[in-house]
């Protein structure tokens, strides 16, 4: 069904410190390194959920006792009774493309990094860890629930003083639940920090230096592109006839106690909530000396406890249809009563909740900073001395 499970524990995931200190005497410069990554850690991330295809629950049960009594020559009596208890279950619940919820308390820290008096490097990266977010949930295709119930007893008493009765107690349970496309929450309380760099003396600098991108406890977003569909039809079409000969009595009776539920439930489409008190900074920059700097440094788009957005394309289609039409016959001859009685409790909830493409709730207390950078260089007229 594509829902993984939750990442409900407490992990850390941290990068290792790089420090590279100035070469001794009578030992070369170093000529410092192309790629420096000591970022790109996660921890207590929700898994994503993918779904590609169909779920189909379709239900038909036709239900139609017959019940029939007739008396052979006059002054006799036809007795016809019949109760019926039936209670029918056709609810289901439908889940697909579910991310699962990112963990609480998870940290993922990017490792420190320290240049002094070399080459410098290419690149540095100590950001762009993840932790705590909640999975992104991908439905593409079809929910179909479609029950159909048709009960249709019948009971007739033929005779000099016919007696027809019915009792009928019906519960129907046509109520569905259909969930796709949905993005896990994000965890609360969750840490990514990206690791601090520092340069001191003399170097030819780094073509970048990236600190930030860290992302913690926010909420997954859902996607859905296809069909939810829930179509439940009731047909309940009780009989009871009674009738009688000349100078006879006919008596019919029915009773009817009927619950219907046709309630539904559909949710597609719909980002996750953000956590609350989470925490994602991009890492401190320090440099000093005669370093050369760098072509770009980048210690933001850090993002904390932010809601999933919600995607939805496709329909949602909710038809219910009840037909309930008891009837009830009692047919006397000259000279004769006939009598009919009909008793009807009836309740019937087509009720439907149908969300799609909602994004999730921003979370409480979170905090997302870039790093700082500071720059202590030699001035002009030092450098040239």
């Amino acid at each position: 069904m594509g829902v993984p499970l939750d990442n409900s524990g407490s992990h850390n995931a941290a990068g290792t410190n790089v420090s590279t200190i100035e070469p001794g005497a009578g030992s070369h410069p170093g000529t410092g390194s192309g790629t420096i990554e000591t970022g790109g850690n996660t921890a207590g991330n929700g898994g994503d959920g993918y779904f590609y295809g169909g779920i189909i629950h379709a239900s038909l049960i036709v239900y139609e006792p017959v019940n029939i009594s007739v008396s052979v020559g006059y002054g006799a009596n036809a007795l016809a009774e019949q109760i019926n208890n039936a209670g029918i279950d056709q609810s289901a619940v439908q889940m697909a493309g579910i991310g699962g919820n990112g963990g609480n308390g998870n940290a993922a820290l990017g490792g420190n990094v320290d240049l002094s008096s070399g080459a410098g490097a290419g690149s540095i990266v100590t950001g762009a860890n993840s932790v705590g977010n909640g999975g992104v949930g991908h439905f593409s295709g079809t929910l179909l629930d479609a029950p159909i119930v048709i009960y249709n007893p019948i009971n007739i008493a033929v005779g000099a003083g016919a007696h027809a009765s019915q009792s009928n107690t019906v519960a129907i349970d046509q109520s569905a639940t259909q969930i796709a496309g949905v993005g896990g929450n994000g965890g609360n309380g969750d840490v990514a920090i990206g690791g601090d760099v520092s340069t001191t003396g003399s170097g030819s600098g780094s073509g970048g230096i990236d600190t930030g991108g860290n992302h913690a406890g926010n909420g997954g977003d859902g996607s859905f592109t296809g069909s939810l569909v829930h179509t439940s039809v009731v047909v309940y079409d009780p009989v009871n006839i009674s009738v009688a000969g000349y100078n006879s009595s006919s008596y019919a009776f029915q009773n009817n106690n009927v619950h219907l539920d046709q309630y539904a439930i559909q949710m597609a489409g719909i980002g996750g909530n953000g956590g609350n008190g989470s925490v994602a900074i991009g890492g401190h920059v320090g440099s000093s000396g005669l370093w050369g700097g760098s072509d770009a440094i980048a210690t933001g788009s850090n993002s904390a406890g932010n809601g999933g957005n919600g995607y939805f394309s496709g329909t949602l289609v909710d038809i219910s249809v009840a037909i309930y039409a008891p009837v009830n016959i009692a047919i006397a001859g000259p000279h004769a009563t006939a009598v009919a009685d009909q008793i009807n409790n009836v309740h019937i909830d087509q009720s439907a909740v149908q969300i799609a493409g909602i994004g999730g709730h921003g979370g409480d207390g979170n905090l997302a900073m870039g790093g700082d950078i500071a720059a202590h260089l030699l001035s002009d007229l030092h450098s040239m001395a």
